[in-house]
C-alpha cells in the first residue's frame, strides 16, 4: 500500500466528453469545456492519485443532508487519513468554517485553503478594501483557525480585491519573501498537485473520442493508473540505487506486456489473417514459423465450418452496380472451386484421375 506524504491536494478535474450523460459538466475555464467532472485527491509531493470520486451534481444528495458537498467530499476522501497529523490544501470550492473544524476536532487534519468572501462568518473589516495598501496583510485569530485578508500587488501597483485564506495550520502572522504572508507561499505551494496530475494525463494519454461515458471514465483510469504504476516505479528505483525509466518508455513496455499475452493467444486461432500473424511476430520479437502446405486444407475447412464466415457477402472488388444475387453466385463459385482444387491438387496430380481444372469449375476429361 502506497504511503503519502505529509501534505495532500484535493481538486476537481475534468474528463473530455461530449456525449449524453445527465451529470455532464460544462465549466469555461477547463480545456476541454465538457466533461466529466471527478474530485480527486492526490499526494503532493509525488501526485500519486489516493482517491477519486465522480461528480454527479444533485442527481445524488450526500448521504449526510447536513454537509454540503465540498465538506462531504473532503471528508469521504481523507478517511483513510484521518487521525495521522496531515495537511488538506483545497480551494475556495471546497473551504468552509465547518469543513475546518470538523477536521481538526474529529479527524485529526489540519486544512489550508482560499475560502470565498461572501461566507457569513468573515467579519466587514476583513473584506472591506477602505484603506488597504497594496501588498498588505490583515490577520484574524481564533483557537483553531487563522483569517487572512491579502490584497496582492499587481503589476500596476495596485490591488482590486482581497484574498481570503483560511487554515488551520498556522497560529502566527509570519510574512514571507515579498511581504507575503506565509499562509499564502504555503498554500502556492502545495495546491498545483491535482492540476500537475491532471497535465500528466494529457501528455501521454490513452483516451479516444465516445459517446459512452463509462468508456470515458475507464480511460480516466487507464491514464491514472499508468501514472500510479510509474510513481512507484520510480521510487522502487530510486531507493534501489538505479535511474527510473523515462515515463514514456516505461507506458510503452508497460502497454506491450499487458498486450503480449493476449497477442499470442490469438496466433493459436486458425482463422486469423496472415498478414496479422506477420504483425504480431514482428511487434514482440517472436519466431516466425516457415509455411506448411499440410496446413492449407485445415484453414480452409476451418473457414468452412465457421458460422461468421459468409461467401454472399459483397466482394470489395466488385462494381457497385451489379446485382447482388449475382455476385454471391459468382463467390460462392469461385470459392468452392478454388476449395476444391487445393484439395485435389494436394491429393493426386490432376492428370492422373482424368480431370481438368476449368475456370467454370472441375469436370471430368
Amino acid at each position: 500500500m502506497y504511503t503519502p506524504g505529509e501534505n495532500l491536494t484535493i481538486d476537481e478535474q475534468l474528463l473530455a466528453f461530449r456525449g449524453r450523460a445527465v451529470f455532464r459538466m460544462y465549466i469555461p475555464k477547463k480545456p476541454a469545456k465538457y466533461g466529466l467532472k471527478l474530485i480527486l485527491c492526490c499526494d503532493n509531493k509525488s501526485k500519486y492519485l489516493l482517491g477519486a470520486i465522480p461528480y454527479v451534481a444533485k442527481q445524488e444528495p450526500p448521504p449526510q443532508r447536513d454537509l454540503s458537498l465540498g465538506h462531504y467530499y473532503v471528508r469521504q476522501l481523507t478517511r483513510p487519513y484521518h487521525q495521522s497529523n496531515r495537511n488538506v490544501t483545497v480551494d475556495n470550492w471546497f473551504t468552509s468554517i465547518p469543513l475546518a473544524m470538523d477536521l481538526q476536532s474529529n479527524c485529526g487534519l489540519t486544512l489550508v485553503g482560499t475560502i470565498k468572501s461572501n461566507k457569513k462568518e468573515i467579519p466587514s473589516q476583513m473584506r472591506s478594501m477602505e484603506g488597504r495598501i497594496p501588498g498588505s496583510s490583515a490577520f484574524l485569530y481564533d483557537d483553531y483557525m487563522t483569517l487572512v485578508s491579502y490584497a496582492p500587488l499587481t503589476k500596476k501597483g495596485k490591488s482590486s480585491k482581497l484574498v481570503h485564506l483560511l487554515s488551520t495550520m498556522h497560529s502566527t502572522p509570519t510574512l514571507g519573501d515579498h511581504g507575503k504572508p506565509e499562509v499564502v507561499l504555503f498554500y502556492n505551494s502545495t495546491k498545483g498537485g491535482i492540476d500537475a496530475f491532471d497535465q500528466m494525463c494529457a501528455t501521454y494519454s490513452c483516451s479516444r473520442k465516445t459517446q459512452r461515458w463509462q468508456l470515458c471514465i475507464f480511460y480516466g483510469m487507464l491514464n491514472a493508473g499508468g501514472i500510479n504504476s510509474w510513481i512507484v516505479h520510480s521510487a522502487n528505483c530510486t531507493s534501489a540505487g538505479r535511474p527510473p525509466l523515462r515515463r514514456r518508455t516505461f507506458l510503452m513496455e508497460l502497454a506491450m506486456e499487458l498486450i503480449r499475452p493476449w497477442a499470442q493467444h490469438r496466433l493459436t486461432r486458425p482463422t486469423l489473417s496472415c498478414e496479422l500473424v506477420a504483425l504480431i511476430r514482428s511487434a514482440f520479437d517472436l519466431p516466425s514459423q516457415p509455411p506448411q502446405a499440410a496446413q492449407a486444407p485445415e484453414r480452409e475447412v476451418a473457414l468452412l465450418h465457421n458460422s461468421h464466415f459468409n461467401p454472399e457477402k459483397r466482394c470489395r472488388d466488385c462494381p457497385g452496380t451489379a446485382k447482388k444475387s449475382n455476385v454471391a453466385n459468382l463467390l460462392r463459385r469461385k470459392w468452392l472451386t478454388s476449395l476444391a482444387t487445393r484439395w485435389i491438387l494436394l491429393i493426386t496430380p490432376p492428370n492422373s484421375i482424368g480431370l481438368e481444372v476449368h475456370p467454370a469449375g472441375i469436370r471430368d476429361s
